[in-house]
């Protein structure tokens, strides 16, 4: 492999990741954070919310997440290649890009949007870098130890809610109280220093559940990490390996969503139960291989989003801009009052605009502005 030229898979798979992910995220944007784990966060949820809900949940629903830690883990191996190339201590070049973006994401948290992922995979990365010089087939079978690990505790801390709990102890109850939801809108479309502290309430429990949360992302970091040495994002996986993923992956993702209907979305063990997050690692895998081969027949096959792959961290920061400013400060009455339905439309829309933007910005400037300050950042720490 070249490693100084671009590999069109990974800008094509990174640009449907950062972009898909705003289908969810919309959701936390849009209103508080109990409506971004069930359409009954504030009463029983409507046939429409649900059918949205079941929409995002078979086709995003942990999908984009898991498709951007495997490259996440594949372009840890590929900066530290290139690092080795030109001569760079690469461990030192790594800690130096990992720590600016641990503080990118502590920003990005705390002013904008509780459900930074910068933050969380900074942290991750310094926890597996020494794992970057290691063969592919072993960096792949300890990732899928560390997934496996991550699996067992999400479903024993699922298993815990069916434990009866007196009234007023339950670990969250749903639909949530009018008079919660009420404070949760107040604080969160208040002054500036109510949505902070409203970012960094919710943020911070996302970062306490670290502890869980490293093992199953990690462990997918690992196996993209694997894969990028064993050349996948060079030749994908054979056509029945792809077709297995699927299957597997869309019948596990499938029934969990079966328990939620079941239980009218407010069963917290339903909800927990990482049955989708094991179907969105295959899925995210399957995918993948599909869209590699559509890039080794035509190296430029959608190229908008290989643009926007190309500029993911500017894009993703955009868009927590463009949202932060409609839902908490242009239109805050829109905050807890648009539907799933409506606010899909909206994550469409600014997708579209990004694809826009990303394409001009790639043809006409290059290098996306976050990425040239990350790396100006990132080298001159070493250089100093």
């Amino acid at each position: 492999m070249d490693l100084s030229q671009r590999i069109s898979s990974m800008d094509l798979l990174r640009g449907l990741a950062i972009l898909g992910i705003l289908f969810m995220n919309i959701v936390a944007f849009s209103a508080p954070d109990d409506a971004y784990m069930s359409p009954a966060w504030q009463a029983m949820a409507s046939d429409t919310d649900k059918m949205v809900f079941s929409f995002q949940f078979m086709l995003a629903h942990s999908k984009f997440y898991s498709l951007f830690c495997l490259l996440f883990g594949a372009g840890m191996v590929m900066f530290w290649q290139r690092a080795e190339a030109k001569g760079f201590d690469a461990k030192k070049l790594t800690r130096s890009r990992m720590a600016w973006l641990l503080l990118f994401g502590a920003l990005h948290l705390t002013f904008l949007f509780f459900g930074d992922i910068l933050f969380i995979y900074a942290v991750c990365a310094f926890c597996i870098m020494g794992k970057v010089t290691w063969r592919g087939d072993k960096t792949v079978r300890r990732g899928m130890i560390y997934m496996g690990v991550g699996i067992t505790l999400f479903t024993g801390f699922a298993a815990l809610t069916l434990i009866p709990m007196p009234k007023g102890q339950e670990m969250m109850l749903l639909p949530q109280s009018p008079d919660v939801l009420a404070d949760k809108v107040a604080q969160a479309t208040g002054s500036f220093g109510d949505m902070i502290l409203y970012n960094l309430t919710v943020g911070g429990g996302v970062i306490a559940s670290l502890p869980v949360m490293f093992w199953l992302l990690g462990g997918i970091m690992l196996v993209g990490m694997g894969l990028m040495k064993n050349g996948f994002f060079s030749r994908g996986f054979s056509n029945g390996a792809e077709l297995t993923l699927f299957a597997v992956g869309i019948t596990l993702t499938a029934s969990q969503l079966a328990m939620m209907w079941q239980t009218d979305f407010v069963q917290l063990f339903a909800l927990i139960v990482p049955l989708n997050a094991l179907g969105a690692v295959m899925l995210a895998l399957a995918v993948a291989s599909r869209l590699i081969k559509c890039c080794i027949k035509n190296p430029n096959f959608l190229m908008p989003l290989q643009y926007a792959g190309r500029m993911a961290f500017s894009l993703y920061i955009l868009q927590s801009i463009i949202m932060t400013l409609l839902f908490k400060w242009i239109a805050p009455e829109m905050f807890g009052n648009t539907s799933r339905l409506d606010a899909m439309g909206i994550a469409a829309i600014v997708i579209a605009l990004q694809l826009v933007i990303a394409t001009i910005w790639q043809t006409k400037i290059g290098q996306g502005p976050l990425e040239k300050m990350w790396r100006h950042l990132t080298y001159r720490s070493v250089k100093n």
